[in-house]
């Protein structure tokens, strides 16, 4: 079996409750310290909502699993695509 090559990565991240949630979204993120090229949040305090967008430089099966993880997390939603 061929080993994966990295990949870029688009990983949308929906997030409410934004006091609670943006801690386990950060440690999630911490798991994966290699992938994540960069990252843009944009929270909607008036809301109690944020967005996350994060650029990610990594193989198929680790950004699925970025995004699996951060999708268990509740009052959050993820999309991601590779380009």
């Amino acid at each position: 079996m061929e080993k994966q090559q990295p990949r870029i990565g688009l990983v949308g991240v929906a997030f409410g409750e934004a006091q609670g949630t943006l801690g386990s979204i950060e440690a999630i993120l911490a798991e994966f310290p290699d992938a994540v090229v960069a990252r843009l949040k944009l929270p909607q305090c008036a809301l109690g909502t944020g967005l996350l967008t994060l650029v990610v430089n990594a193989t198929t099966d680790e950004i699925g699993s970025l995004a699996g993880r951060l999708g268990m997390v509740k009052s959050v939603r993820v999309k991601s695509m590779v380009l």
